[in-house]
């Protein structure tokens, strides 16, 4: 790849163009890529309901909330546990340049467990605050793929049944290729650290791959595969998910969704990752 050039003026400074002033979408350009236009897409695009992080920006000038609900359901040696994740607010502002976006995300969580030796459990609250931001990288260029990075953090803000107590810093590298006029791959790789049940501290790498297919030009669909792998942890397993759902554009900056996930190893969640959602941008 090369860099943008000259790299400091882009980044300061519009470029003039026969339509007023250019502002560089991405960090970075393939080999031989032309500049892009500036702007963002005609619709919404959003980070939910999967789990894949898109790797497209919202844009220069835009904020875009993103909401919903999930449940989790887990039943394993005696023990059944419910979640309930409420709001999922996360808040993504176009800021600084248009390779730049600022996010913001909470949730309130509910927990029971219901089980032989612990009773009947319940805990509620707030969740750790997410504080990260998306920097646009490429954009796609035949098969060199749209490129992203997420420098991010949680903040242990969250109520002292969810909190981790300290800060867990992070990245995720998000990349994505438009296959054809209907279907989208988009992949994730992330590495985060954690602290598992027992206080030990471990990085969490997460893998996914995303296929998006669009139905009609209000509806569309996906499917989506997750890996969660705990490196370093002592009681922290391996976990395997399916995530599937479907999106509907109530208008072109309104979008509806629903989706649900199932355990595919005896170590996730049955149910995972299961509600619906609502998301808005300017």
């Amino acid at each position: 790849m090369e860099p943008v050039a000259p790299p400091l003026a882009k980044l300061i400074k519009a470029t003039p163009s026969a339509g007023g002033f250019r502002r560089e979408k991405t960090l970075l350009r393939w080999p031989g890529q032309p500049a892009p236009e500036p702007g963002r897409s005609d619709t919404i695009v959003t980070d939910r309901p999967h789990v894949s992080e898109a790797s497209s920006l919202v844009g220069l000038g835009t904020y875009q909330l993103e909401s919903g609900y999930s449940y989790f359901h887990d039943s394993n040696a005696g023990v059944t546990s419910e979640g309930h994740s409420l709001g999922e607010p996360l808040l993504r502002l176009g800021v600084f340049a248009e390779w730049f976006e600022l996010r913001l995300a909470d949730s309130y969580l509910m927990e029971r467990t219901r089980g032989p030796v612990n009773g009947n459990e319940r805990i509620r609250g707030f969740d750790d605050l997410y504080l990260g931001a998306k920097l646009g990288l490429t954009l796609q260029d035949g098969y060199l793929p749209e490129m992203a990075i997420f420098p991010q953090m949680r903040l242990p803000i969250g109520h002292d049944g969810f909190t981790a107590g300290e800060v867990l810093p992070g990245y995720l590298f998000a990349y994505s290729w438009a296959i054809n006029d209907w279907l989208e791959l988009e992949c994730n790789n992330q590495a985060n650290r954690r602290i598992d049940e027992v206080d030990h501290t471990y990085v969490e790498l997460i893998q996914t791959a995303n296929f998006e297919v669009t139905l009609t030009d209000r509806l569309g669909s996906f499917y989506e595969f997750l890996l969660f792998t705990p490196t370093g942890a002592i009681a922290q397993p391996t976990e395997y998910y399916f995530h599937t759902g479907i999106v509907y554009l109530i208008t072109p900056n309104v979008q509806f969704d629903a989706h649900v996930g199932f355990g595919l190893n005896e170590a996730a969640a049955d149910l995972a990752f299961t509600g619906v959602g609502l998301s808005f941008r300017n």
